[in-house]
């Protein structure tokens, strides 16, 4: 499967943490009313192209970027991969994705 194949995980995603289980993480579209917090929020964002960003927050709550790329392994699976230097790649296994919600596997 191609990444032109999955445009539903395609745009940012920011962690929704409110909403994190024992067993799983949840993020929202960037344009969700998030409530105030007291922490940056970390986020992806999923280009059509392949590439991959992984925004952490900083010391100072501005975000940092790490840049990779993103290819759909099968059903519910995406493979991120970064070069040595920006941190290490890892799988993402989908347990649900709508319009404005994914959950993904810890």
């Amino acid at each position: 499967m191609t990444n032109e194949e999955t445009p539903g995980i395609v745009g940012s995603w920011l962690h929704s943490f409110e909403e994190d289980t024992g067993t799983t993480t949840v993020y929202r579209r960037d344009d969700f009313p998030f409530p105030p917090a007291r922490r940056g929020r970390a986020g992806m964002d999923f280009r059509p192209d392949g590439t991959f960003v992984s925004w952490t927050p900083g010391p100072d709550d501005r975000p940092r970027a790490a840049v990779g790329r993103w290819d759909q392994e099968g059903a519910g699976r995406i493979r991120i991969t970064f070069p040595a230097e920006q941190g290490r790649s890892s799988d993402l296994t989908v347990l649900s994705q709508e319009h404005d919600q994914l959950i993904v596997a810890k």
